[in-house]
């Protein structure tokens, strides 16, 4: 495990952008208060594959089959609309 660099209160606020740099590059900060450690600053685990989109028009095809639906919504739409 690596060591963990300390930071006060008030050096956190005054050089956050820098700190949460350092942090990205992989080190970890300690927060204290009154030299006693209140919180952590860790790089944050990749999170992992993302899950592949569902195939909406597989989904469709089981639901309706060959059929077509009509009038198409975006026609029912434009027809809604009328004339503006």
């Amino acid at each position: 495990m690596r060591k963990a660099t300390n930071i006060s209160i008030r050096e956190l606020q005054q050089n956050l952008k820098r700190v949460i740099a350092r942090v990205e590059r992989g080190q970890i900060v300690e927060v204290t208060r009154h030299r006693r450690p209140v919180a952590r600053l860790e790089p944050m685990r990749p999170i992992g594959a993302v899950p592949p989109w569902p195939d909406l028009g597989a989904r469709a095809r089981a639901v309706f089959g060959d059929r077509l639906v009509m009038p198409s919504p975006s026609e029912m739409v434009i027809e809604d609309r009328g004339e503006r």
